[in-house]
């Protein structure tokens, strides 16, 4: 009995290892008798984003059988072949997807090898498209309301604007010459003023501002249309000779015998002027130009023997009017024309005044009204703050030229 049943086990286990031998081999006829084969995988696949398009990027495969790729989306429905150029891991292959619409993608990438073999393939989401929608909303770069230019000797202007947005990438200017020819500038993104050489004063100076979506985009978005800055005028010298002044309720007297009329006798280089009499700030005193204007900007010269410091301005307002100031010295009726701060070029402390501050005050600072102020034919200077210590009680200056629109 123990024999049949030891028999019996051995049968048993001949036909279990049969068995197994029988299909152990049976894949081999899902493969033709031929193994499979995966080329090597895409590395450091990344996108850079574009106008209806976009640009894949992609580190190849070490593997020399790989012959192309092929870059498929919308769920397989659109495909490009792409040629292995290189199969060093250090270089890269890129390829411009287009007719793209605004959305975002996903993308998939399939390495072939010279037999037909194929990787498993690397995905790619989140690959965002650009176009009208983003270009939509895109605003031109603003100027500086408070000094929107500088005019040089020459004729020469320079703009200047505000800070950039962090994916500014650069402004379109277009203006008109002297020449009557139209002529383009760029203003660049990291930079907040531009030269227009050669400017026709009064002509339109109309401008743009592009941007890109994100960092590393391979097109860059224009604003959908032009601003235009305000009419930039020439400016000449207003006539000195018409200046008189004015003495209104809460305005600051003369003293030392440095009257008013001094700060515009056309005398900068001696140490005279206008000073006026001990009151606490803020001190103002008035100007009848004899005419009116629309003012483009202000030269000061302070007094020599005390450059930044004393009773020379350090913070002060200008305000304009076009009719005669009521007799009472009301601020009412007065129209704020600017607000400025003097500029130390050196920052040094009070009582120290370098070469540089000294050549800088003894040409005398300018100062920019904003553009867009009314025209006006009385001034009323508001003196807020002295270059001197807290105990200044007084304002002192060589002289002044103001500066109109010639239209």
């Amino acid at each position: 009995m123990k024999v049949l049943l030891n028999k019996a086990i051995a049968l048993l286990l001949l036909g279990i290892l049969a068995a197994c031998e029988r299909y152990a081999d049976d894949y081999k006829d899902y493969l033709n008798n031929q193994e499979i084969v995966y080329p090597g995988l895409a590395r450091n696949v990344r996108y850079y984003a574009g106008d209806l398009r976009t640009m894949l990027v992609w580190n190849p495969s070490p593997d020399p059988n790989i012959d192309h790729y092929i870059v498929r989306w919308n769920n397989g429905i659109n495909s490009m072949e792409v040629e292995a150029t290189t199969h060093d891991p250090g270089d890269s292959i890129s390829v411009v997807i287009p007719d793209l619409n605004e959305y975002v993608y996903s993308f998939t990438i399939t390495a072939y090898d010279t037999e037909g073999n194929t990787s498993v393939g690397q995905e790619l989401n989140n690959v965002r498209v650009y176009g009208s929608t983003y270009r939509s909303l895109l605003l031109n770069r603003g100027y500086n309301v408070s000094h929107l230019y500088d005019e040089l000797e020459n004729g020469d202007i320079i703009l200047h604007f505000n800070r950039r947005d962090t994916l500014s990438a650069g402004t379109e200017i277009v203006y008109t010459d002297n020449s009557n020819q139209e002529r383009t500038v760029e203003l660049l993104a990291d930079t907040n003023d531009v030269l227009l050489p050669d400017f026709k004063f009064g002509s339109a100076v109309r401008y743009r501002t592009g941007y890109i979506p994100e960092w590393g985009a391979i097109d860059t978005f224009f604003a959908e249309s032009y601003d235009e800055l305000p009419t930039i005028y020439r400016s000449v010298l207003a006539d000195k000779s018409l200046f008189q002044p004015m003495n209104l309720p809460g305005d600051i007297g003369s003293a030392w015998g440095w009257e008013m009329p001094y700060l515009w006798d056309g005398v900068s280089d001696v140490d005279f002027g206008f000073h006026t009499a001990d009151q606490d700030y803020p001190l103002s005193f008035t100007i009848d130009m004899g005419q009116s204007a629309t003012l483009t900007r202000m030269k000061l010269w302070q007094r020599i023997s005390g450059l930044y410091n004393y009773g020379n301005p350090k913070r002060f307002e200008v305000y304009g009017s076009n009719t005669p100031p009521g007799e009472d010295g009301n601020w009412a009726a007065w129209t704020l024309l600017g607000t400025f701060t003097s500029t130390k070029p050196s920052g040094t402390d009070r009582g120290i005044v370098t070469d540089e501050d000294r050549i800088f005050a003894e040409a005398g600072e300018n100062f920019t009204f904003p553009a867009g102020i009314p025209e006006v034919r009385y001034i009323r200077f508001k003196i807020l703050e002295p270059w001197g210590d807290g105990g200044t009680r007084y304002f002192h200056a060589q002289e002044i030229s103001l500066y109109r629109q010639q239209r």
